[in-house]
């Protein structure tokens, strides 16, 4: 099973319904990132083995010049609970998270994996 590392943009209900379902998820404040830059964020995500959940595209870009983290970046409009939780619901059964070593996921109303 996948363990994410919520950007702090990822609301709490999102993670609250992750944890619900059995996902391993922490927030960046939990761990005493709050404010931090993308760079610390990616080095924890690695050191952990932790795939990096976000809405900001920031982390896409970064995956770019260093492909040796996950990312899946939810691109929900308008970027509500809800409809987060509802291209989540779409992606966790689509994806086998398992066999993804490294790798960028955009999830929108398509889902696009970069490896």
């Amino acid at each position: 099973m996948p363990r994410f590392l919520a950007d702090e943009n990822i609301p709490v209900s999102v993670v609250r319904w992750l944890r619900e379902k059995g996902f391993d998820v922490i927030r960046i404040p939990e761990i005493g990132l709050k404010g931090a830059s993308d760079e610390k964020v990616i080095d924890y995500a690695r050191k952990e083995n932790r795939i990096i959940l976000t809405l900001d595209l920031d982390f896409a870009y970064m995956y770019n010049f260093s492909r040796d983290f996950t990312v899946v970046v939810v691109r929900a409009r308008p970027a509500t609970p809800e409809n987060i939780k509802t291209l989540l619901e779409k992606a966790l059964v689509k994806i086998d998270f398992s066999r993804l070593e490294k790798g960028l996921i955009i999830i929108s109303r398509k889902i696009r994996i970069i490896i």
